[in-house]
C-alpha cells in the first residue's frame, strides 16, 4: 500500500494502517507518534474511534508504551470533560499489565471499577481483572517470593557434613536399578553413593558417586545440601547414574549467585567419555564474575588420577582414583567406555597395614580377570543388576549373580573384604538378603574355614558404613557395629533394616 494514503495529522486516514504489514505499521506509528498524539489531543474524548483504533493496533503489535501514552491522554481528556473514565482507565491498565507493571495496572482497574460502581455497572471487565489479580496473581507472586527466600536461606545453610555424617562415612543412596520405575509397585528410589573423607588440610569433603534418580531428594532428607558436595564421580552416562547431575549443577549455579559469602564454589567432576559428551555443554559454566564453576577430569581405564587442574587430590579431597575397565555400553559413545574405580583414601586400613581402598565396579558384565582389578580393596560395591536370563550364559551388560560370585572369588584372595551388593532389579524385592547370602556362600573358598574373611551385605537407602573401622550403622539405634555382627531384616520387602546380632 502507498503510505501516502496515511497522514498522521488526519485521523480519518488511520484505518489504512490495517492494510500494512506488521513491520510497516510499527515503523509508521513510531516515526509519526508525536504527531499522532497531537492529532488525538485535538479530538474530543467522545470521538473514541480514532483513539481505540490506534490503541488497539499498538496493543496488538506489542507497542505497549505507545498504547499506554494513547490511553493516558484519553483518560486525562475524558476526566477533564467529566466523561466515562472507566474505559480509558481499564485500557491503560491493560497496557500496564502487559509491561509487567502490575501495581499500576491494579490501580487503573480499581479506578475503572470505582466509576462503574457509581453508575451501577456490574460484571465488568475491570471487576474480573481485579478478582484475577487479588485471587491469583498477587498470592502467586507472594508464594514465589517466599520460595525464593527459602531457596536463598537453603543455599546459605552452612556445610553440615561434620554434624550429620562426619568424615570417613560411606552411605548408599540407592534402592532399585534403572528399569524399576517403569513397573514399580512401591518406592523406586534410585540414587548412588555418598562418601565423606578428610583431606590433608583437615577439612571434611563430600563426594557424590553416580547420582541417579532421586539422589538429591534422599540427600536433602539426610539434612545435607549443595554446600556439602565437593566432587562427583560418575562411572557412565546412563540416567540411573546421572539423572541428578543437572539438578546439582543448577543448584551450584544458584549457590554461586546467592551465597552471602560471595565466594564461588567449584565442583570437581570425574567421569567417563560418555559423561563428558552428555554434559559437555554444562562443564564450561561460570559464575556471575566469570569464574569457573566446574573442573572435569576424564576417566580412562588404566589411568591413575592424582590431581585436577594441577592441584593434588589427596590434599584437596583426601583421595586418588585408579580407573578400572567396565564392560558396559554408554549411550553417548555407543561403546563400552564405562569405567569402574578404586578410591584410594587416606584412611588407615583397620584390618591391615596401609590405607583403605574402596572399589566400585559400576555397571559391567563379568569378564575373566575383572575381579583382580579390585584385589587390593577392603570395601567393594558391586552392581548386580539382575539374575542370569539364559541358561549357562553371563549377562551382557551387568554382573548378575554368577558374575558377582566370580568377581568376588578373584578379588578376595584370602583377605578381609566387605562387599556391598547394590542396584538390584525390582524382581529381587523380598529376596535381596537371600541373594546376598547365596553370593557370599558361593564366593567362599571350598577348602578351609574362611567364612569371616568375606561378607556380602545388600544395600538400601539406610546403609551407612563407618570407614575408620568398617562398622555398619544399626537402623533403629544408629549405633555402629562390626559388619560381621550385622544381620539383614527384610520383613518389609521394600525396606532393608540392619540389625545387630551379637
Amino acid at each position: 500500500m502507498n503510505q501516502s494514503l496515511l497522514d498522521a495529522k488526519r485521523p480519518n486516514t488511520w484505518a489504512n494502517l490495517t492494510r500494512l504489514n506488521y513491520r510497516g505499521r510499527t515503523e509508521w506509528i513510531r516515526d509519526n507518534f508525536t504527531e499522532i498524539i497531537r492529532a488525538l489531543q485535538r479530538l474530543n474524548s467522545d470521538s473514541s474511534d480514532p483513539w481505540n483504533l490506534l490503541g488497539h493496533i499498538c496493543i496488538d503489535d506489542n507497542l505497549y508504551q505507545e498504547a499506554e501514552k494513547i490511553y493516558d491522554e484519553l483518560f486525562k481528556k475524558t476526566q477533564k470533560e467529566h466523561g466515562d473514565v472507566s474505559i480509558p482507565a481499564y485500557l491503560r491498565g491493560i497496557t500496564h499489565f502487559l509491561q509487567g507493571r502490575f501495581q499500576e495496572a491494579y490501580k487503573d482497574f480499581k479506578a475503572s471499577r470505582h466509576y462503574e460502581v457509581q453508575i451501577k455497572k456490574v460484571n465488568s471487565a475491570s471487576a474480573n481483572a481485579i478478582q484475577y489479580m487479588e485471587e491469583m496473581l498477587f498470592p502467586t507472586r507472594e508464594i514465589i517470593k517466599t520460595n525464593q527466600s527459602k531457596l536463598v536461606h537453603y543455599l546459605n545453610t552452612p556445610k553440615m557434613l561434620d554434624r550429620t555424617m562426619g568424615a570417613y562415612a560411606l552411605r548408599t543412596i540407592h534402592k532399585w536399578n534403572s528399569a524399576s520405575p517403569l513397573y514399580s509397585q512401591g518406592i523406586s528410589q534410585g540414587g548412588g553413593y555418598f562418601l565423606t573423607l578428610k583431606n590433608q588440610r583437615g577439612q571434611t569433603k563430600g563426594i557424590a558417586i553416580d547420582p541417579g534418580y532421586d539422589f538429591f531428594t534422599i540427600f536433602r532428607d539426610l539434612g545435607l545440601g549443595i554446600a556439602d558436595i565437593d566432587a562427583i564421580i560418575i562411572t557412565h552416562d546412563h540416567d540411573d547414574h546421572t539423572e541428578s547431575v543437572e539438578g546439582i549443577l543448577s543448584l551450584l549455579a544458584k549457590y554461586n549467585d546467592h551465597n552471602e559469602q560471595h565466594q564461588s564454589k567449584v565442583l570437581d567432576i570425574f567421569g567417563s567419555a560418555g559423561v563428558l559428551l552428555k554434559f559437555h555443554g554444562l562443564l564450561s559454566a561460570t559464575d556471575l564474575f566469570g569464574n569457573r564453576e566446574i573442573n572435569f577430569k576424564l576417566l580412562v581405564p588404566g589411568a591413575e588420577v592424582t590431581e585436577i587442574e594441577g592441584e593434588s587430590l589427596l590434599e584437596k579431597h583426601g583421595f586418588t582414583l585408579s580407573v578400572k575397565p567396565a564392560h558396559h555400553t554408554e549411550r553417548w559413545t555407543n561403546q563400552e567406555s564405562s569405567v569402574g574405580v578404586v578410591i584410594n583414601t587416606n584412611i588407615r586400613d583397620p584390618k591391615n597395614s596401609g590405607y583403605l581402598k574402596i572399589g566400585i565396579t559400576g555397571d559391567t558384565r563379568y569378564e575373566v580377570g575383572l575381579g583382580r582389578e579390585y584385589k587390593d580393596v577392603q570395601v567393594l560395591l558391586l552392581n548386580i543388576g539382575s539374575v542370569e536370563k539364559e541358561e549357562g550364559k553371563f549377562l551382557r551388560q551387568h554382573l548378575g549373580m554368577l558374575g558377582c560370585i566370580n568377581l568376588l572369588k578373584e578379588a578376595r584372595l584370602g583377605k578381609h573384604l566387605l562387599a556391598i551388593l547394590t542396584e538390584f532389579g525390582e524382581e529381587f524385592s523380598g529376596k535381596r538378603e537371600a541373594i546376598s547370602r547365596i553370593i557370599e556362600s558361593w564366593a567362599q573358598p571350598m577348602a578351609g574355614n574362611h567364612s569371616q574373611l568375606l561378607r556380602v551385605v545388600p544395600a538400601d537407602v539406610h546403609l551407612e558404613v563407618r570407614l575408620s573401622d568398617l562398622n555398619i550403622r544399626e537402623t533403629e539405634t544408629d549405633v555402629f557395629f562390626p559388619y560381621n555382627m550385622i544381620t539383614i531384616d527384610e520383613t518389609d520387602p521394600e525396606i532393608l533394616r540392619y540389625r545387630f546380632n551379637g
